[in-house]
């Protein structure tokens, strides 16, 4: 048996390595340069909730609104909501904040409908 070899052998744990190593030189060069920033908001999953305490600090004003009849700040008044890294514009009677299913608002007549003529 002439084992007469002309090619270069590589072990495996020399490929697993030089694998690796390209791995991390990709990583660090995302890192450096502000792509992994972007390729971390892939991977973690944004929040598909408005946040709770925006939500209800917003039906509070809203109910305050309608319990002074105060129709003008009731349409008009611009809520700003934060569902994870963006912040939305919403209203008194819009469907998140509910404004009109509250009491005070369901007394004083104040929903969607009566903003379209304010």
């Amino acid at each position: 048996m002439n084992q007469n070899k002309k090619g270069v052998e590589i072990n495996i744990s020399t490929i697993i390595i030089v694998i690796l190593a390209v791995l991390v030189l990709v990583i660090l060069a995302l890192y450096f340069t502000g792509g992994m920033k972007t390729l971390w908001e892939k991977i973690v999953s944004v929040p598909s909730a408005y946040s709770e305490t925006d939500v209800s600090n917003a039906q509070t004003v809203c109910s305050i609104y309608c319990s002074a009849s105060n129709a003008q700040q009731f349409c008009t008044r611009e809520f700003q909501l934060k569902k994870g890294n963006v912040t939305e514009t919403h209203m008194c009677w819009d469907e998140v904040i509910k404004g009109y299913n509250l009491q005070e608002c369901k007394q004083a007549g104040l929903n969607k409908a009566s903003c379209e003529t304010v």
